[in-house]
């Protein structure tokens, strides 16, 4: 029998991501695309092959299911339900906060993010559409072996998201996606610790790191953001 493998997509920023993990390795490739449906399928067997097997060898497939683009989410969800329910593939999901929350939680400087010693509190902070931001605070005490969402992710605009942070009783670190928000951590206050640029990224490889861990089933859109016909009617 060949080897497994498992599959990562994320289509829910500007950016195609998959990662495909083999025996204990993760191998990864982004490309920045608007029609990311028309690449995908192409994409992903170049991935699979590389790592030595097709459609056929998948045993699971991990997919970043939200926030985002509203019809870019549902390109990696639907290929996951479709992938499931003809081939019985095992499915795991993230949202798009767990994936960085997980990246800096994991990284080396967030052992030392506030004040010299490892945060209590974690920021997650990604960019909607133009002045309009998404946000999530993780608690990261210790005995705590993941970020654990402390509240419910928000949608916020620009002046009510540096108020939201600004008023944070005691220190935070904060971790945000600058790929598809550059400058976005101007919205923190001076004294926010802050990752650094190299996690300030959705890492494909923790598309399957962060879905594996958080064990979530779920091919639900997380899109927090109303479509336009429904501000409509609010």
């Amino acid at each position: 029998m060949g080897k497994k493998l498992t599959l990562g997509l994320c289509t829910s920023g500007s950016r195609l991501k998959i990662a495909v993990a083999a025996g204990g390795r993760i191998s990864a490739m982004q490309r920045k695309i608007f029609n990311q449906e028309r690449v995908m399928f192409a994409l992903v067997r170049r991935e699979l092959a590389r790592a030595g097997g097709d459609f056929r060898a998948l045993d699971a497939v991990c997919a970043a299911r939200g926030p985002g683009r509203f019809t870019g989410i549902r390109i990696a969800l639907t290929l996951a339900g479709t992938l499931q329910a003809l081939a019985g593939i095992k499915v795991h999901t993230a949202t798009m906060f767990e994936i960085l929350a997980l990246q800096a939680f994991e990284d080396k400087d967030f052992l030392t993010g506030c004040a010299g010693r490892r945060p209590l509190r974690l920021a997650v902070l990604l960019h909607a559409f133009r002045e309009e931001y998404f946000c999530q605070f993780f608690r990261c005490g210790p005995g705590l072996k993941l970020p654990r969402p402390e509240s419910a992710p928000v949608w916020l605009a620009a002046p009510e998201m540096r108020e939201l942070r600004a008023g944070q009783p005691g220190p935070f670190y904060a971790v945000a996606d600058e790929e598809e928000g550059p400058g976005i951590y101007a919205l923190l206050p001076p004294q926010a610790a802050r990752a650094r640029a190299g996690i300030s990224r959705v890492l494909p490889p923790y598309i399957i790191k962060a879905a594996m861990a958080y064990g979530s089933r779920s091919l639900k859109p997380l899109y927090l953001k109303p479509a336009k016909y429904e501000l409509l009617n609010l």
